[in-house]
């Protein structure tokens, strides 16, 4: 899988809303993304939805489980294993329970008070933080023991909606503790702090104007999620989104997937926003390479993949 000269330093240096007012900072138009960075968009998404209960479990092949942690409220995180890539994935699922929900409406912004991190004027959603707080020391002691057996494994961090929300705070602790991680991929996060947490995350993944850092917020067509919490409630997304514009019922291809450059481009996921679309609908739950739909996805609360 890919390492930018950009990450490679980073590595070496660290082991239903109105429509909001956008303050762009963006340095440039989207760019069409390489053949590489498609493939690796597609091949981390599998593991997005996946943990060991639920109803159907889709990591790539000849990955094993590592590992398993939970808390609450009613957080979960798997560690995969895959000897093919000497990789370890740590990956957040989605809503999967009537505690998840209520982690996902607890958006009150509060201060970022979380191991390992030291930034005064960051403020981020309450309900996230309290999921992240709760999960990271099974959480660590998982990736602790995995690391101490396979000690030149990468390490990456991956999670799908409210899985992608946790899986940013897991990256932002994790990464000012000196854990040394390869790669982040986040499918249909919503907004989960406000700039200075913004800033924070564009710093600690190597991202700027110049550099693409190792951060990739996923985003897919008209996704509403992404835009739920928006900048007017003071909230605001870092750096790298990825945007698969192509929409559910077409074919994904690298030709229609795009970087978009600074914070809060206008000419990728959020462009839809402004024609109207929020909220949770198709292009959240079917997202190229991430399988929910067929999973669970609108079963029982508890054990199944719920779609945000």
């Amino acid at each position: 899988m890919r390492t930018s000269s950009c990450v490679a330093a980073l590595l070496a240096s660290t082991f239903t809303n109105a429509a909001a007012v956008i303050i762009p900072r963006q340095s440039k138009p989207k760019t069409q993304v390489s053949e590489t960075l498609y493939q690796e968009l597609l091949y981390y998404g599998r593991y997005a939805p996946t943990y060991p209960e639920a109803p159907c479990q889709n990591p790539p092949s000849n990955t094993v489980v590592q590992g398993f942690a939970n808390s609450n409220p009613d957080t979960e995180m798997t560690l995969f294993r895959s000897d093919t890539d000497r990789e370890l994935v740590m990956a957040f699922p989605g809503t999967a329970s009537l505690g998840d929900l209520l982690t996902d409406l607890g958006s009150i912004m509060v201060p970022y008070n979380s191991s390992g991190i030291y930034c005064p004027d960051c403020k981020v959603h309450a309900g996230v933080l309290n999921a992240w707080n709760g999960i990271e020391p099974q959480a660590k002691e998982v990736l602790d023991q995995a690391i101490a057996q396979y000690p030149n494994y990468k390490f990456v961090i991956v999670g799908h909606s409210l899985g992608a929300a946790i899986a940013q705070f897991a990256y932002n602790g994790l990464a000012s503790q000196g854990y040394k991680i390869r790669a982040a991929y986040t499918y249909g996060q919503f907004r989960v702090g406000n700039p200075a947490f913004a800033d924070l995350v564009d710093k600690l993944s190597g991202s700027s104007d110049t550099c693409v850092g190792n951060y990739h917020r996923v985003t897919h067509a008209d996704d509403g999620v992404p835009q739920i919490l928006t900048t007017q409630e003071g909230y605001r997304h870092p750096r790298n989104e990825y945007w698969f514009e192509a929409g559910p019922g077409n074919n994904s291809a690298v030709t229609t997937t795009f970087q978009c450059h600074g914070q809060e481009p206008t000419d990728c996921n959020y462009s839809q926003f402004a024609i109207g679309v929020v909220g949770i609908n198709l292009a959240h739950i079917k997202y190229p390479g991430v399988n929910i739909v067929g999973c669970g996805g609108f079963g029982p609360l508890v054990g199944t993949e719920l779609p945000f």
